[in-house]
């Protein structure tokens, strides 16, 4: 029997969780993780990408109110199969890890903390962020990482343009760019545009061959 889409992502990121902590299972189409965490799968909006997928990660399941973050991320392969491997690479690199420091660590175990007023974080929040993932053809994904790391200094460029954001609960934020032009800011799933915007304007070697940078960040509250 063949395999929907939503199950060869949840196995293909079943799989990869394991890298980073045991107890993970699929059910349903869902992955199932310890202490009622349950990440699903969705396409919530229009994406250009076949190997596109929304991902929600609930921390307690089991309550209809619980805290739930949502992400999204875009594999890339010949086949579904191939677009669920490699989203499930870009994602475990990335969000996961900030995920799994709120809901098992918050000592830094999984990821980096940085509070409002330090120059990698985002400004006036203290925030969880995952690594920054580079990737691409050539050296152009290298490229975007290490201008990141050097500026230490793009979370602070587009805080202003998150102003916006509630205190009271976590946001999720996903940052993307990379190609000639393209930028992308997504707070709890949905497009950031003055955000976005912000990224945009920054001065991010644009290259060919092309080159994207990855990055999840959990703004927990404001400080």
């Amino acid at each position: 029997m063949s395999q929907t889409k939503s199950s060869q992502f949840a196995h293909a990121f079943c799989e990869a969780l394991g890298d980073l902590m045991p107890g993970w299972s699929v059910e349903d189409e869902a992955v199932i993780g310890p202490e009622d965490a349950v990440i699903r799968f969705s396409e919530e909006h229009c994406a250009d990408s076949e190997g596109h997928m929304d991902v929600s990660f609930s921390f307690r399941d089991s309550d209809p109110d619980g805290l739930r973050l949502w992400d999204c991320v875009s594999g890339f392969g010949e086949t579904i199969a191939d677009c669920a491997s490699t989203a499930a690479r870009l994602w475990i690199g990335t969000s996961a890890p900030a995920l799994l420091e709120l809901k098992y660590s918050r000592s830094g175990q999984f990821a980096d903390h940085f509070h409002g007023q330090e120059p990698e974080g985002l400004t006036g929040w203290h925030c969880i962020c995952g690594a920054v993932m580079g990737y691409g053809l050539g050296g152009s994904g290298a490229a975007l990482q290490d201008w990141w790391i050097s500026r230490q200094s793009v979370l602070p460029a587009i805080a202003a343009s998150l102003s916006d954001l509630l205190d009271g609960l976590p946001h999720a934020i996903k940052i993307f760019f990379g190609g000639l032009d393209v930028a992308e800011v997504r707070v709890d799933g949905d497009i950031h545009e003055r955000a976005t915007s912000k990224l945009l304007s920054l001065d991010w070697p644009r290259m060919e061959p092309f080159g994207f940078l990855r990055v999840f960040v959990i703004a927990l509250h404001r400080e």
